[in-house]
Order: structure tokens, then C-alpha cells, then sequence
């Protein structure tokens, strides 16, 4: 089993929060308890609880202990709190759900401009050099799609959804799965996507999407 970091107890520390443990009394558990628990020295355990401290999740008193300053797991923070456990399965299943609806509303609703910059991201995603650097317009591609559906809402769900994407251990599976031969399907997939797109075909578009999107999966996932 890997060693776990400070970045990983905070995740599920502050994951345990929003699903109400510890709400009883508001406070958490002493960080020799914790550090017992997770198998870990005490100084990481105090790293992983100052992550929470700096974003306002917890506070500290000195010779009294760490305590809740929230209470309410039904709140819009906490649900997001508990979305970063996300697993890489339900975020493929949530994205083939949103993504083919956002290509088909951006076919439709884009203006001549934002589909420029949909094909610039293309553009630039196929010709980078090197892992980071494709992923980072991989990204922007799939963005600025969104961007082009013209709903907010849908907007701001990919912007969460990107949010949790960008977290270390999703870059790393990334990393892994990633090679030369698939960032070139990636990119032959993308262009079928810009195309139905610049061709104002929703229905094309959004099929375009699943495609990519379920290879995607298969190679993240092997399934």
C-alpha cells in the first residue's frame, strides 16, 4: 500500500467532515489519534489538518484541540468537499452524459469566433511536444466547448468537473495512460468533433464526443 501525504489525509479528512463525522460534539479527533489511524507520523497528520485550517474547514485552539467550523453537510461547500473523492469511473460516466449535450448545444450556439478558438486549441493540442503540455490543450479544447454551449450552468458543472480533473492523482493515471499512438487518436477524434461542429451538426457532434469519450475511458480504465 503507498504511503499516504499530507494532501491525501486532508482529502479524507475533509471528505469524513462533509459526511457529518465529528458534527456531534464539532471536534476532530487528537493528531496522535489520527496518525494512528492513517499509519503516519504526527507531522503529517498536522500538515494534512493545516490544509483544512488554511481553507477555513477547521480551526485550531491551542490546548483544546481542532474543531468543525462548519456544521452543515447539506451546505454547497460541503458537497463539493465530498465530490473530491470523486472515483475516475463515475467522472467518465458523468462526463459522457455532459460532454455529448455541450458539443450538441455548441453546434448550435456558437458564434464564428468562439469556434475559431475551439480550433486553435486543436491546433495546438496536436502539434505540442510533450505530455503536460498536450494535456493542458487537451483540456482547453474540451473547455472552450463548453464555453461555446451558451448555458452557465453547464459551464460551471465542466468547471468543477475540471477542478477535480486537475488533482494530482488524476494527472498521474493520465500520465500513465499516456502515449504517442493514443494522443494521435485523441487528435483524430477531436478534428471528427470540430468538424460537426464548424458544420453546425449536433447530432454529429455529440455523437462525435461519445466516440471520444468512450475511448478515452477504455484507455484510462481498461474497460
Amino acid at each position: 500500500m503507498p504511503k499516504l501525504v499530507a494532501n491525501d489525509i486532508a482529502i479524507a479528512l475533509k471528505k469524513r467532515i462533509s459526511l457529518g463525522e465529528w458534527l456531534e460534539n464539532g471536534r476532530m479527533p487528537p493528531e496522535r489519534d489520527l496518525a494512528s489511524e492513517f499509519g503516519v507520523a504526527r507531522n503529517t497528520v498536522r500538515r494534512a489538518v493545516s490544509m483544512l485550517e488554511d481553507d477555513g474547514t477547521v480551526v485550531r485552539h491551542v490546548g483544546r484541540g481542532t474543531f468543525l467550523t462548519a456544521g452543515n453537510p447539506d451546505s454547497m461547500a460541503a458537497t463539493v468537499a465530498r465530490m473530491e473523492g470523486t472515483s475516475p469511473a463515475d467522472m467518465m460516466e458523468i462526463r459522457q452524459l455532459l460532454e455529448p449535450a455541450a458539443a450538441s448545444f455548441a453546434a448550435t450556439n456558437a458564434s464564428a469566433g468562439e469556434l475559431n478558438a475551439v480550433r486553435e486549441a486543436h491546433k495546438i493540442a496536436c502539434a505540442s511536444q510533450d505530455m503536460p503540455t498536450f494535456e493542458h490543450w487537451d483540456a482547453e479544447f474540451h473547455h472552450r466547448i463548453f464555453a461555446c454551449s451558451r448555458n452557465d450552468f453547464l459551464k460551471e458543472i465542466h468547471n468543477l468537473m475540471r477542478i477535480l480533473r486537475n488533482q494530482r492523482p488524476w494527472f498521474e493515471m493520465k500520465k500513465r495512460s499516456f502515449s504517442e499512438e493514443r494522443r494521435a487518436t485523441y487528435c483524430g477524434e477531436h478534428q471528427l468533433v470540430l468538424d460537426a461542429l464548424l458544420a453546425r451538426d449536433s447530432e454529429g457532434a455529440s455523437a462525435a464526443m461519445l466516440t471520444h469519450l468512450r475511448t478515452v475511458e477504455r484507455n484510462l480504465l481498461g474497460r
